[in-house]
């Protein structure tokens, strides 16, 4: 699996982003940091 992800992100013919899907990947960011500080929080 890794190796056809891997194959499909290295093909240089799609863009990583493309311009309307970057708000979609900083919110996603975001939520998952901010997901990982809350875990941690409750954690430690």
């Amino acid at each position: 699996m890794l190796d056809r992800l891997r194959r499909r992100t290295m093909t240089p013919s799609r863009p990583l982003l493309y311009p309307e899907q970057i708000g979609l990947a900083l919110f996603s960011l975001i939520a998952i940091g901010g997901g990982i500080v809350f875990a941690v929080k409750i954690v430690f």
